[in-house]
């Protein structure tokens, strides 16, 4: 029902305990820090801190090598090792040189099968790093076929060892051992029986691997940190040899926010009122009931107001399910929306479902109203005559002669919902002292006047039959506001004492006022017109029903199927076409009239995520 005080700080130290200060600033979910580059300008002498993207680079390098190991480094900064940026390149470079070492293994083994992945694995029980280093002996290895083993076995009297590591249905994996000065001969042999060579890995990548994220977790959290802190200098200005973090907290958490810099005695905080400072606009926080507070997402979706100006929220909350009561007006369904948005709220926290609770309890009430009851027109009709005492129930919506009524009803509550928002409009421009769009707009006094009159006297010479138009009421309450209409910018320059010519001039600017003035008296009428789908939906819905009850009786012992199959049909269809066309009054009918909109977001900036 309003938006949230907020209180503009600044808080200034010295350039050598920047750390300390941004730390400490952004500990919690409080301050919504401005930009230093919206603060600096020529006239205040303040400085930008130059963008600095080297730790940012660091860890671009870690992270690259570590979504290549697929691994994920964990490793935190304990807030006592610090490492010199030569230390840091030394320690990347290292890793870099086992990371390419080992991307180098995995390009050679790419084309391998799982099996022959798995012999290698079987060939790793050796010193990998000995068989690469044999100086005066041959070793290869590889798949032969089954068929040569026994071939290869004429050659034994051959100074070469052959050790099968292990054997599919087709192939066996050897490793083949011999001198040196027979490696000619033997290689003969093993090509004239098909053997197929695998590369013995020249390192354990596995080991390597290790080994890189062990050196990449050395520095990975000092750099990180690093990394993250360099991504809100953007916030500090510096001003001589003090750095300045500006920013707006919540008035209620302002005292408490202000105590954190306690053990930083060298830094200053200043406290002014959020509007102070020129330029800088304050965020905007809703506050709003445990009923309203739902219908802040249609406020955001439209945009938020500006800091000081009206919250529309418990008036839309207000509207919107008073207008939607009225379209979806049924006791059961309207209890299916309760109890659904009731249960997806407590299992997903949806905000829509928590407005699907309320907008549910309203077509609860209205479907009472109308007797409904899942579609059924008289089921609840004995409470009105029996327990009530009626003579009948209230509204009887599918009598033809309550259709007129039930329109001209829909109209009625649309004029009043218009002339509500204008009045809005009044007071909130009168608390902004814009007294021009205060009492000369189509939204001002004069369209109040306007519109009202107009209302007021179709009422009453139409259904009430009490002649109230004539030249003098005409004339005083519809001529004159559309005159003041037609000359509010003459009128505003007076107000403003600057000259009241157009600066178009008179010709101009009363050609192009006139066609500004007929749209705006039939925009009224369209607007006001708009409002007769809130009958219009009323008759829909419950003749939607109407044929999910006749094909009910129709279907016999499948009745009480078609009746269960039909409400939820009816509730999803339906439910969503009312919320739409709902939410559309709000918009284009009424937050035209009286909200703009246009407010800056309270974001926090904290590193509490970090």
């Amino acid at each position: 029902m309003a938006i949230e005080k907020m209180r503009l700080l600044r808080m200034a130290g010295s350039k050598e305990n920047i750390e300390k200060i941004l730390l400490t600033a952004f500990a919690t979910n409080d301050l919504h820090a401005e930009l230093a580059s919206h603060v600096v300008n020529e006239g205040n002498g303040g400085k930008l801190i130059p963008e600095d993207n080297t730790f940012a680079e660091y860890l671009k390098r870690i992270d690259s090598m570590a979504r290549s190991l697929n691994t994920e480094i964990m490793c935190a900064f304990d807030g006592v090792t610090k490492f010199t940026h030569d230390q840091i390149e030394m320690h990347l470079l290292d890793a870099e040189a086992k990371f390419e070492k080992i991307n180098e293994q995995l390009m050679m083994q790419s084309n391998l099968t799982d099996e022959d992945k798995e012999a290698i694995q079987i060939l790793r029980t050796y010193d990998i790093t000995a068989l690469n280093d044999l100086k005066y002996t041959f070793v290869t290895f590889g798949r032969l076929p089954l068929s040569s083993i026994p071939k290869i076995m004429l050659h034994e009297e051959k100074s070469f060892i052959l050790h099968s590591m292990t054997k599919n249905n087709q192939y066996a994996w050897v490793l083949v051992v011999a001198l040196l000065d027979k490696q000619k001969e033997v290689n003969n042999i093993l090509e004239s029986l098909y053997f197929e060579p695998i590369a013995i890995p020249k390192i354990d990548e596995e080991q390597f691997t290790i080994d890189c994220e062990s050196t990449l977790g050395q520095i990975y959290g000092y750099v990180r940190h690093y990394a993250e802190l360099a991504k809100y200098y953007k916030y500090m200005a510096v001003f001589d040899d003090e750095v300045v973090i500006t920013g707006f907290v919540p008035k209620r958490v302002c005292k408490a926010y202000k105590t954190l810099f306690g053990d930083l005695t060298d830094v200053i905080i200043q406290d002014f009122p959020a509007e102070s400072e020129e330029g800088l606009e304050p965020p905007t926080v809703l506050r709003n009931n445990w009923f309203a507070k739902p219908f802040e997402l249609f406020i955001e979706m439209y945009g938020l107001p500006h800091y000081g100006d009206f919250d529309p929220t418990f008036y839309v909350a207000i509207t919107y399910s008073l207008l939607f009561g009225i379209m979806f007006g049924d006791l059961g369904q309207g209890l299916v929306l309760v109890i659904g948005g009731f249960a997806l709220w407590k299992w997903k926290k949806m905000t829509l479902a928590a407005v699907a609770m309320r907008i549910g309890l309203f077509s609860m009430f209205f479907g009472t109203m109308f007797g409904s009851f899942f579609g059924d027109e008289e089921i609840l009709t004995p409470f009105f005559t029996d327990v009530l005492g009626l003579a009948e129930k209230p509204f009887h919506v599918m009598d033809p002669g309550f259709t007129m009524t039930l329109l001209l009803s829909a109209v009625g509550l649309g004029a009043t919902l218009i002339l509500v928002s204008i009045f809005l409009n009044i007071i909130s421009r009168i608390k902004k002292k814009d007294w021009a769009a205060a009492f000369f707009s189509q939204n001002g006094l004069a369209g109040f006047i306007f519109y009202g009159s107009a209302i007021g006297m179709a009422t009453s010479e139409m259904l009430l039959q009490i002649p109230v138009a004539n030249q003098l009421t005409i004339g005083a309450f519809i001529i004159v506001p559309l005159l003041i209409i037609l000359m509010h910018v003459p009128l505003k320059n007076l107000v403003h004492k600057v000259s009241i010519t157009p600066h178009e001039g008179w010709g101009g600017y009363l050609v192009e006022s006139i066609f500004e003035l007929l749209e705006i008296v039939l925009s009224f009428v369209t607007n006001t017109m708009s409002f007769l789908r809130v009958g219009g939906f009323v008759l829909s819905h419950a003749g939607m029903m109407v044929v999910v009850m006749t094909l009910k009786e129709m279907t016999g012992n499948a009745g009480l199927l078609v009746l269960i199959i039909g409400n939820i049909f009816v509730i999803a269809l339906e439910g969503l076409i009312v919320g739409i066309q709902t939410l559309r009054l709000q918009y284009y009918e009424m937050f035209s009239r009286y909200f703009e909109g246009g407010g800056k977001k309270y974001i926090p900036t904290t590193l509490l995520n970090q």
